[in-house]
């Protein structure tokens, strides 16, 4: 869940700072702080995180305000994928959406493809990423929309450079009765464990893999097409087998958002976070009632492209309460 974990020492200095100004001319950081009640941490604390940084991974879905380095401070967030700022110089903007839509039709060229859909929100940290659309795998026709195509196009976007926090977690969840007929469960998870090889990166990738069916109990809640990531989500208004390399595979609206709006932060709209919040829960619950499950043939389930007999808990580090 996000949180903003802060020193003391910085959160001091900001509110001695922006109390004297006008309401109005108070900064966004401010403003949220009003909105998102800190995890205040002191001198000791800041210090165990500088020691020892890859611990921001205990909460890998927070906005940490240090009272560290600049230099520190990027060193983490590149490093480990959570966003890190320093006291010195805490600005929140890349956490501020910038409006950027895209419309594709069906056959016609839109930019570079996913390319240019994900560019607003490609250089947020990440450490994990969820996709879910339960018709990803409804075709293997490229026109018409390859799911495994746009999941290595996504994926080549989206995952880091850099990543030193053990295994990135991505988990994809699709329909497992609404696939393509050719289609085997088995096969479509050894297949996207396949896509590691060809995305390149010198850290491991736990690829999860979830084929849910209509009498599961998460079936409904997952109807919009999204891409999850700790900082932002992008909603697919059809579909995520949204190219053909740059050519569209259907008429659709293609939305970035990062975790907040400048409405939001003035508490005038709800914030794009609530979309996160609101998929995360689902599934988080629905992993949680996986143990209590008589049977398990409402679901199929694999992790590094073996079939598991039963899913005890969903892995992706985006669950993390």
């Amino acid at each position: 869940m996000f949180k903003i974990i802060i020193s003391e020492s910085v959160l001091t200095g900001i509110k001695a700072q922006e109390e004297s100004k006008p309401v109005q001319s108070r900064s966004r950081l401010y403003k949220l702080l009003q909105q998102q009640e800190p995890q205040i941490i002191n001198d000791t604390d800041t210090a165990l995180l500088k020691e020892s940084p890859e611990k921001v991974l205990n909460n890998p879905t927070a906005l940490y305000i240090l009272d560290i380095t600049p230099q520190e401070a990027v060193s983490i967030q590149r490093s480990f994928g959570v966003m890190c700022l320093s006291g010195d110089d805490p600005d929140i903007t890349p956490l501020i959406d910038v409006n950027d839509i895209h419309i594709s039709n069906e056959r016609e060229k839109l930019g570079r493809g996913w390319d240019s859909v994900l560019d607003s929100v490609e250089k947020l940290p990440s450490n994990a990423l969820m996709l879910s659309d339960r018709y990803l795998f409804a075709s293997k026709n490229a026109n018409i929309g390859d799911g495994f195509a746009n999941v290595y196009d996504i994926l080549k976007e989206l995952m880091p450079n850099q990543f030193d926090g053990g295994d990135y977690h991505v988990t994809i969840v699709f329909d497992n009765e609404s696939k393509d007929e050719d289609y085997k469960f088995n096969e479509i998870a050894i297949k996207l464990d396949n896509l590691k090889v060809q995305l390149g990166k010198d850290y491991p990738i736990m690829m999860e893999v979830l084929g849910i069916t209509p009498d599961c109990s998460i079936y409904n809640k997952l109807h919009n097409r999204l891409i999850v990531s700790n900082y932002y989500f992008v909603e697919a208004a059809h579909k995520l087998a949204a190219f053909n390399k740059d050519i569209g595979t259907t008429r659709q609206t293609l939305l970035p958002m990062t975790l907040f709006t400048e409405s939001s932060i003035n508490g005038t709209t709800t914030p794009p976070l609530k979309v996160i919040e609101q998929t995360l829960d689902s599934v988080r619950d629905f992993s949680k009632s996986l143990s209590k499950l008589s049977g398990h043939s409402v679901y199929a389930y694999a992790v590094n492209g073996k079939r598991m007999d039963r899913c005890i808990a969903i892995r992706n580090r985006l669950l993390k309460s």
